[in-house]
């Protein structure tokens, strides 16, 4: 029994340093990015559209990253992002990042909106896309990773960003 309490001790302890650690090291993050000069973001929160993006992002997390890939057993960036707009938005991209690259009109970073397309130069000849969720983070496939949500305003991210585009996803409806 004394083996029980001792535990339950240390997980209170452990729980108490946590509650009283995370608040501090998120205002130390925002405090950060409030402080590297990033341009203010504005939000668009669409409730279906992030749910749609969502439900794709729970069916493809942790998969791993493919070159020429298009399934959950291996992907690459600019097939992820042209299955979920057919899957979710019924919305016809093309197949390469740099011809998606052309596809809507360009956004400028401080009017960002969910739904939109991210585009960074990752090497002398490659792109990468991703799709803005909100909240400065984007879905993408990740090399090391698979597909994951980032951090827009890393310091890797910001180095490599070249355009944002906008599709009109405001005029379609998401299907789940």
């Amino acid at each position: 029994m004394p083996r029980v309490t001792r535990f339950s001790s240390m997980k209170c302890s452990v729980i108490v340093l946590m509650l009283s650690v995370l608040p501090s090291l998120a205002m130390a993050n925002s405090s950060m990015e409030e402080s590297s000069n990033l341009p203010p973001v504005e939000y668009s929160y669409s409730t279906d559209l992030q749910n749609a993006l969502l439900a794709h992002y729970s069916n493809w997390a942790g998969t791993r990253h493919k070159l020429g890939g298009t399934t959950t057993r291996g992907v690459d960036c600019s097939s992820f992002i042209q299955i979920l707009f057919q899957d979710k938005f019924k919305f016809e991209l093309p197949r390469s990042s740099r011809e998606q690259m052309t596809v809507g009109e360009r956004v400028d970073m401080t009017d960002l909106r969910t739904g939109d397309l991210l585009f960074f130069r990752t090497g002398p000849t490659r792109r990468h896309v991703g799709v803005y969720m909100g909240d400065n983070r984007f879905m993408h496939v990740s090399t090391v990773a698979g597909v994951e949500i980032a951090k827009l305003f890393s310091p890797y991210w910001q180095r490599h960003f070249i355009t944002a585009r906008r599709v009109a996803l405001g005029a379609l409806t998401p299907s789940n």
